[in-house]
């Protein structure tokens, strides 16, 4: 039986394109490095907080993140979750946060992390005393062409900060 030129050709571009040296994917960045350069990223988020900055607070998504709050609000998109963050930041006097700390780092790729956090802070709604909340949160973060590291994915729960944190074991 006779092979035909051109199978005899495909198989042998097949072939040769499996053997071909695929390209070298980008090494995992240091996990210790990845940790401070968010931690830093978690800190401008605090200060945006303090400051009311919802556009401060954009920046720190990806333009086309989704941010979920612990009620279940959901935004899409930067100019979304400024929105929300512009009227959030008109029902409170304040929102000062006293830490934040990753708990997990897991470095997915040379551009992708995903992170564990939590944070505590002071909220003073307009009108009501000041109280201490807690607020668990994960993160998917994606490095962009900029090299700046924002948020993709964001969400949050949160409650009242008991009288007494436990220590960590």
């Amino acid at each position: 039986m006779r092979v035909s030129r051109i199978v005899q050709i495909g198989v042998l571009t097949v072939l040769a394109s499996a053997c071909a040296r695929q390209p070298a994917t980008a090494p995992l960045p240091d996990a210790m490095v990845l940790r401070t350069e968010l931690t830093a990223r978690l800190g401008d988020w605090a200060k945006a907080i303090a400051a009311k900055d919802a556009a401060g607070i954009a920046n720190m998504f990806t333009d086309d993140a989704t941010w979920i709050l612990p009620d279940a609000s959901t935004f899409k998109g930067r100019a979304s979750i400024e929105a929300g963050a512009r009227n959030y930041f008109a029902t409170i006097d304040s929102f000062v946060i006293d830490q934040m700390a990753i708990d997990k780092l897991v470095v997915i790729s040379s551009t992708e992390a995903m992170t564990f956090s939590r944070g505590s802070y002071t909220l003073t709604e307009q009108g009501k005393p000041p109280v201490k909340r807690l607020n668990p949160a994960a993160d998917y973060w994606k490095k962009g062409t900029d090299g700046v590291w924002r948020v993709n994915y964001d969400l949050n729960a949160d409650g009242p900060a008991p009288a007494k944190v436990a220590a960590k074991p």
